[in-house]
């Protein structure tokens, strides 16, 4: 018995194609996210820093070996308190490395040892200056009560950093939370790329 001509005809296999492309597309997307993650991770342990938020300008940000002066930016961790967990709760701040599992937080440091600091409701005053962008908000970005620092006026210790922002008057900084210690600090950082 003979063939029939057209049972010869060779039927192109798609599903191994298809297989094919499907092993290229996950290889090609494992290898990215294990090689963001490597570029992380060596970022992170050489020095830089990524801020996503708006408290200061969203941008990378290098570490420099140095003691924290009024002026620069710092690089901390939120004290385990029930004013953090709120902010947490809340979204203020996100999951991270820190103890609690909360994430760092950037601001720049307005006030030093010495300084004396007054909470008014038009604003933070360092030293008898009005600081801009500093009005004490009664409620947050959704109608939220917000409280203030317990201390309308302090003059900060040796270990105690004021930390604010120059950008954002919704910030969750110092007005908020007072002082932070100086053991909370894990770096100073300096713009190194940054925008908006």
């Amino acid at each position: 018995m003979y063939a029939h001509p057209a049972d010869k005809i060779n039927v192109p296999d798609t599903s191994s194609r298809q297989h094919s492309r499907y092993h290229q597309t996950i290889n090609v997307l494992t290898a990215w996210v294990l090689s963001s993650f490597l570029i992380l991770f060596v970022s992170d342990w050489l020095g830089l820093r990524l801020n996503t938020t708006h408290s200061v300008a969203p941008g990378f940000y290098w570490v420099v070996n140095k003691q924290p002066e009024k002026g620069n930016f710092v690089s901390f961790c939120p004290a385990q308190d029930s004013m953090t967990q709120m902010a947490y709760e809340r979204g203020y701040i996100g999951f991270g490395n820190c103890p609690s599992h909360y994430e760092h937080l950037l601001k720049i440091v307005v006030g030093v040892s010495g300084d004396k600091v007054e909470l008014h409701k038009q604003g933070v005053y360092i030293n008898g200056t009005l600081l801009p962008q500093s009005a004490v908000l009664s409620q947050d970005g959704l109608g939220r009560p917000l409280l203030p620092f317990s201390k309308n006026s302090i003059v900060l210790k040796p270990d105690e950093l004021w930390v604010m922002t120059n950008r954002s008057p919704l910030s969750f900084d110092s007005r908020y939370f007072g002082p932070i210690r100086l053991a909370q600090i894990s770096d100073v950082v300096k713009p190194l790329w940054t925008w908006r």
